[in-house]
């Protein structure tokens, strides 16, 4: 099945580096005009830029926990047909040895930046989407939505209100053709992990590895073509396996 975005405009979140760099060159290759956001790594956007196919694409800054700078960033777009939420922030903390304080810091920085700033995004973007005649979201959750996050509990939390954000706005918006989707990876091979992966965390899965990050962009780019509206509101596992939920 060939998947073709040609005349689409697509937003992919922290698209630095990892799995959002993945995004953004497969949804470049299926012929999209992506737009490559970033917070504070700029050079890593560059770098994700010069990877794409073409030069039709573009890097866009704003803090997605700033709501006054995703408004501005949406405005600042040329068009916007597909967003792919990806942008994401982990603090891994040892609870017991966490103050008060940085407890507090730590819940407020995740949920405005994995929860909070993805609510506005949709919010934003949903407005152009529905003057456009439709569009669709790609959220990127996580395995630890469901199974818990010992040592990154607001992340895990965070994930799991993505969740169910996506489910209720897949019913609010799916009048105005507008279709949401969740992909909810496993560990996946990536910088950010690099460290944490060894064989205990691969043995999670039969296969006997973590997840590429190709293998998530292919979700989302599938997700996000023609002919998958009535999967709006899905939750669909990447995790080779490691957690399995029915």
């Amino acid at each position: 099945m060939k998947i073709d975005f040609s005349k689409k405009h697509v937003l992919v979140t922290g698209g630095s580096g990892g799995i959002g760099k993945a995004i953004s060159i497969a949804f470049a290759e299926s012929n999209a005009t992506v737009a490559v956001h970033y917070n504070k790594n700029k050079v890593g956007a560059e770098e994700t830029l010069k990877a794409l196919p073409g030069n039709k694409h573009t890097i866009v800054q704003a803090d997605l926990s700033n709501p006054n700078e995703i408004e501005e960033l949406i405005k600042c777009l040329e068009s916007v047909d597909i967003v792919v939420n990806n942008a994401a922030v982990v603090e891994q903390h040892d609870f017991n040895s966490l103050s008060y304080l940085e407890w507090q810091a730590i819940w407020k920085k995740t949920i405005d930046a994995n929860l909070i700033g993805p609510a506005h995004l949709i919010y934003c973007a949903s407005k152009v989407m529905e003057k456009n005649g439709g569009g669709k979201f790609v959220n990127i959750s996580s395995r630890g939505a469901f199974r818990g996050e010992p040592k990154a509990a607001a992340y895990g939390a965070s994930k799991a209100g993505l969740n169910a954000l996506g489910q209720s706005m897949a019913l609010t918006l799916a009048k105005d053709n507008i279709f949401i989707y969740t992909i909810a990876p496993g560990f996946v091979a990536t910088e950010r992990v690099a460290d944490m992966i060894d064989d205990s965390i691969k043995a999670q899965s039969p296969l006997k590895r973590v997840a590429k990050p190709e293998e998530v962009a292919r979700t989302a780019v599938w997700l996000a073509s023609e002919g998958n509206d009535f999967l709006t509101g899905c939750i669909v596992d990447v995790n080779g396996a490691s957690y399995l939920r029915s």
